[in-house]
């Protein structure tokens, strides 16, 4: 049977000293016949009390165990990011993020998204940025739907490889570096700093 693939987005804010900032979002691709296996893998992570896996929570040793988790699922990453001054506001670069992204995911034909639900506002926001860029002609077949990430752990793979690449800044590239077979993509923005 030919893999068919869905994308499953999650983003990531990080400062950058002095008075830089870069927003990142990450889809994890899966094929939709291994849904089930990749939860099945990272079910286990998840601790006794705990609502879903989050990179920023994670000791050292946990953060190990989730990198060794996502080298084994059959999944890729793609990366988008966008680098700039500092500001509070951060739903234009998410926009600007996102819109590579989906141009990207298209290319590689994936056509069904589930982003990390935000709060319902936000989650309008998202719906109501691809219906624009579907009223431009872009991006016509795409389908978007938002899920907690509590409710889905394939959600908890674009949180962490994000988590991986910021670790690279603070001097700890080994998780990044054992996902290097892992990610498809990890581009900024055209006008990214």
């Amino acid at each position: 049977m030919n893999p068919q693939y869905v994308a499953y987005i999650d983003e990531s804010s990080s400062a950058h000293p002095p008075a830089q900032q870069e927003y990142m979002v990450c889809a994890a691709i899966i094929d939709t016949n291994s849904l089930e296996s990749v939860r099945d893998a990272l079910l286990p992570l998840r601790l006794p009390g705990q609502i879903k896996l989050h990179w920023t929570d994670e000791s050292d040793k946990r953060r190990q165990q989730i990198i060794d988790a996502l080298c084994a699922i059959d999944s890729m990453q793609a990366i988008i990011s966008h680098r700039s001054e500092f500001s509070r506001k951060t739903e234009r670069f998410r926009r600007k993020c996102l819109e590579q992204l989906y141009f990207e995911l298209s290319e590689m034909g994936i056509r069904d998204i589930t982003l990390e639900g935000r709060q319902a506002a936000q989650n309008r926001l998202d719906i109501a940025h691809i219906v624009a860029l579907q009223g431009q002609g872009q991006h016509p077949g795409l389908r978007l739907r938002h899920a907690r990430g509590g409710d889905d752990p394939l959600l908890w793979i674009p949180d962490a490889v994000p988590g991986a690449l910021n670790s690279v800044e603070l001097g700890n590239a080994h998780y990044w570096e054992a996902l290097q077979d892992k990610i498809v993509l990890n581009r900024a923005t055209p006008d990214s700093l």
